[in-house]
């Protein structure tokens, strides 16, 4: 089954038919487009029950997020064919960034039952394949995810206009509204986190952000809570995720490498996200780690 998202960053009607023709030459094929929020799960659910050998996405990371949703701890396998504006999966996974070269990519994998076996990370009861957070970054997405609503056009420069708007109003204080309980460990508290199953964290242009530089797909997951943030630290906060990655050892911040859970717990609802994508606003989640979960066509 290809599952295509219209509304993604780079998706076409001509690039889709060429995948459809490309794919429909070797496979068995079944062709659906997304037309709500959620709706790929729905889709990709239904590939299940009736024992389809793959799901390939098109879309961005959003897509990919929703389509893994019900072919976690299956056999069924994902394919992924970025038509996003970042990609960070697919790119992280050497797909190639043209989506008919990864169609040729994903199908020789198929053909050849090349697959890799991988775990994801579960929030909230939603699994995320590299990353999920509250609190700036997905204020961010939120942000993002509005504007883009509103009809403008998203692009790098609109992700940098909301971190730094956000970074420099409401998230820029000392005010520790989030609670980490890390098993084995004392509580404690900040007021950002991110968690990690893989890296990068994000792309901006061809640069990765690495927000935890240790984390790895074939390891659990990596934790990194900052205590505080201030303007004046905004620039060096930028040159660690971008150069140093030297912010896993500040005072100011807590890190955790390849960790099974956590909890986290704020004061009141903030903003979440899985995958780069806003799920709406969170109190208190369980944060883990799921093994052998997912086969990729990578």
């Amino acid at each position: 089954m290809l599952i295509s998202n219209p509304r993604a960053g780079s998706v076409s009607t001509r690039t889709k038919e060429v995948i459809v023709k490309a794919l429909s030459a070797d496979f068995k094929l079944e062709s659906q487009v997304t037309n709500h929020r959620d709706h790929a799960i729905e889709l990709a659910r239904d590939a299940v029950d009736r024992d389809f050998d793959a799901v390939l996405a098109f879309g961005g990371d959003g897509t990919i997020n929703e389509v893994a949703q019900p072919l976690v701890g299956t056999k069924v396998a994902l394919g992924l064919l970025p038509g996003g504006s970042t990609n960070v999966m697919a790119r992280s996974l050497g797909v190639p960034k043209d989506p008919v070269e990864a169609t040729a990519f994903v199908a020789s994998n198929l053909r050849s039952g090349t697959k890799r076996r991988i775990g994801v990370g579960k929030m909230d009861g939603r699994y995320f394949m590299f990353s999920c957070g509250i609190g700036l970054d997905a204020e961010v997405v939120k942000r993002v995810e509005a504007d883009v609503a509103s009809g403008n056009r998203k692009s790098d420069w609109t992700f940098i206009k909301h971190a730094l708007a956000a970074g420099a109003t409401e998230y820029r204080t000392t005010e520790q509204w989030l609670t980490v309980k890390v098993p084995g460990y004392d509580s404690f508290k900040g007021v950002l986190g991110v968690c990690c199953n893989a890296r990068p964290f994000t792309y901006y242009k061809r640069f990765p952000v690495e927000a935890c530089p240790q984390a790895r797909l074939d390891r659990r997951l990596d934790l990194l809570v900052m205590r505080n943030i201030r303007t004046g630290t905004i620039p060096r906060i930028i040159w660690a995720l971008f150069v140093s990655r030297g912010h896993i050892a500040w005072r100011k911040s807590r890190y955790f490498h390849d960790i099974p859970s956590f909890t986290w717990v704020a004061d009141v609802p903030k903003p979440a996200q899985v995958d780069g994508d806003y799920i709406g606003e969170r109190q208190e989640m369980e944060v883990s780690h799921v093994p052998d979960a997912l086969d990729l066509l990578v």
